[in-house]
């Protein structure tokens, strides 16, 4: 080897030592702020485990998941920390240390604090969202914004979503369905067993394409490549119980990754051509709100009374298809899980289901065939549906699809009843719906289904308390689709639960997968069907399930 060989083999191996030192020194420098975090904390007399100035809190965690399903979704683990380490004196709130596998956490269970941090201090999204999130969205989005550009996006989108205009896309809601129920048809005729949660997936992925893209996808019944590559990116991209270091550390993933996010960019851009082309020969197509429309019409609106470029500015197409893509995510993941307690709970609770059939009787009369026509005629008689709505927002209690993540400020405090202040400096606010909304120090008979909780009068002992529902959030950051979200669950209830019979069948699943659930913790709070992480929160084994039609009318 030359001497110029062996000077250049040195300046390598120089640079990469350097860059080892380096990132020892941050990771030793990182652990040491993390640690005199929570050795203050600890001083101040804040709830935590007990806590090592080595392992932080390492050691907290392996005793709770012993008694936890090892898929099951991160907020039960650290709701059942919470309630085993919060003080009678303190409000629902522990502080944890997992460094180095994340940043000082303060994880909220108490409605009050939850209200604080959401409204009353409207505290910023914190940068670990973004590691989450770009990965589906592509970048920088409307859920992870702060500040100037979190407002212009959220206020550009916001007709969108109205009730108004909301109540009008009924017309391709109804569509969509009709095709799911079809699909549970023949399901019902063949008798199989098959994921509820996957074919609902698809379903209301069709939908929020419609609302989005003002385009049909067709996911549920032919291979669409935005929607597949957007349900393949969160199957390899969610990670949180995936145990086997083979498959989380995959070397592959980076390139599936990547061609997930050119499918979607593609077929986004070509929709975003093909808009702004219709747009430019006639401008009457701007009175539509999907998303796309509306991300136009921002563009537009930049271009005042200069003529209207060739082609649309490279950096807007990348920000809309960031926007479209989080619309896409956020607006089926969640809205299909909801969907599949709702016909859970329903299950096992017949006296519930009755109520629910016949308030869907009164409103639409008797003859399912006539059903869908009714609501497209009609969508404002899903206004007069107060039950279902029930069954919707108790299913959403017992089952939020998500949590909500704030970041702490200098000189923030939140305080509780007993006259606590909690520092929320350094640390990531983790608000866990789950444990908010099933808080026994706020709620009446917090794990049973009663949807009479939410058609009782104030102080009925029933009566939900402030802040306590928080499926879609509070405060300026609320979800935006929150109204979509419920108007495609009261569809899809009015158009199935009077045909058919949903089960889950989880007995037969755990026969047939015998190897894999032998001597292992099954349930959560008792409920086979608990909550796994797969982009937001879907029942367990996807919900396995069985239907038939009902011959009783």
């Amino acid at each position: 080897m030359s001497s110029a060989d062996l000077l250049s083999a040195g300046r390598v191996a120089s640079a990469c030592l350097a860059a080892c030192a380096s990132a020892l020194v941050y990771l030793v420098v990182k652990g040491y702020h993390a640690r005199r975090t929570f050795y203050r904390l600890r001083q101040q007399g804040m709830p935590m485990p007990p806590w090592n100035p080595i392992l932080g809190h390492l050691l907290a965690v392996p005793p709770v998941m012993k008694t936890l399903p090892e898929d099951t979704q991160q907020p039960d683990a650290f709701e059942a920390l919470c309630k085993a380490h919060e003080k009678d004196n303190m409000d629902s709130v522990i502080y944890l240390d997992m460094w180095p596998f994340a940043d000082p956490m303060m994880v909220v269970c108490s409605p009050v604090l939850a209200v604080q941090a959401c409204q009353e201090h409207d505290l910023p999204k914190p940068p670990i969202l973004h590691a989450f999130f770009n990965p589906l969205a592509g970048g920088d989005n409307l859920f992870t914004m702060n500040g100037p550009e979190w407002k212009r996006s959220r206020a550009l989108f916001n007709s969108g979503f109205s009730a108004g205009y909301v109540l009008q896309q009924t017309a391709h809601i109804v569509d969509e369905a009709e095709v799911y129920v079809e699909i549970l048809r023949e399901h019902a005729r063949r008798g199989d067993m098959f994921s509820l949660d996957d074919v609902t997936c698809w379903y209301t992925m069709d939908i929020i394409g419609a609302v989005t893209l003002d385009s049909r996808l067709q996911s549920q019944t032919w291979h669409n490549p935005l929607a597949t590559a957007m349900r393949r990116q969160i199957r390899w991209h969610v990670l949180d119980n995936e145990w086997n270091l083979l498959v989380r550390w995959n070397p592959a993933r980076p390139f599936v990754q990547w061609y997930n996010n050119w499918q979607m960019d593609k077929y986004i851009s070509a929709e975003l051509d093909k808009r702004y082309a219709e747009w430019k020969q006639d401008s009457s197509t701007a009175s539509s709100r999907s998303i796309i429309h509306l991300a136009l019409a921002g563009y537009m609106a930049q271009q005042q009374d200069r003529p209207l470029p060739a082609r649309l500015d490279p950096a807007f197409k990348r920000w809309a298809t960031i926007q479209i893509r989080l619309f896409l995510f956020a607006g089926h993941d969640s809205t299909s899980s909801t969907i599949c307690y709702c016909f859970y709970l329903l299950q096992s609770h017949p006296e519930a289901l009755a109520k629910l059939r016949a308030e869907h009787d009164a409103v639409f009369g008797t003859d399912l065939s006539a059903t869908a026509q009714t609501l497209r005629s009609n969508p404002h008689l899903l206004n007069q549906l107060p039950y279902t709505t029930a069954v919707i927002k108790e299913s959403l209690r017992l089952f939020p699809p998500a949590s909500a993540m704030r970041g702490g400020l200098p000189g923030i405090f939140l305080a509780d009843a007993h006259g606590n202040r909690y520092p929320t400096e350094g640390t990531n606010m983790w608000i866990l719906h789950s444990a908010v909304q099933r808080n026994p120090r706020y709620w009446r008979d917090p794990l049973a289904f009663r949807p009479e909780r939410w058609l009782v009068a104030p102080g009925h002992p029933l009566y939900p308390p402030k802040g306590g529902w928080r499926p879609f959030e509070h405060g300026p950051r609320n979800c935006l689709g929150q109204t979509l979200a419920m108007l495609d669950v009261k569809v899809t209830l009015v158009l199935v639960v009077r045909e058919f019979e949903v089960r889950a069948v989880y007995d037969e699943w755990d026969a047939l997968n015998a190897a894999k659930v032998k001597g292992r913790v099954k349930t959560v709070n008792g409920e086979r069907a608990y909550q796994t992480q797969m982009g937001g929160a879907h029942p367990a084994d996807g919900f396995p399930a069985r239907v038939r039609v009902r011959r009783e009318r």
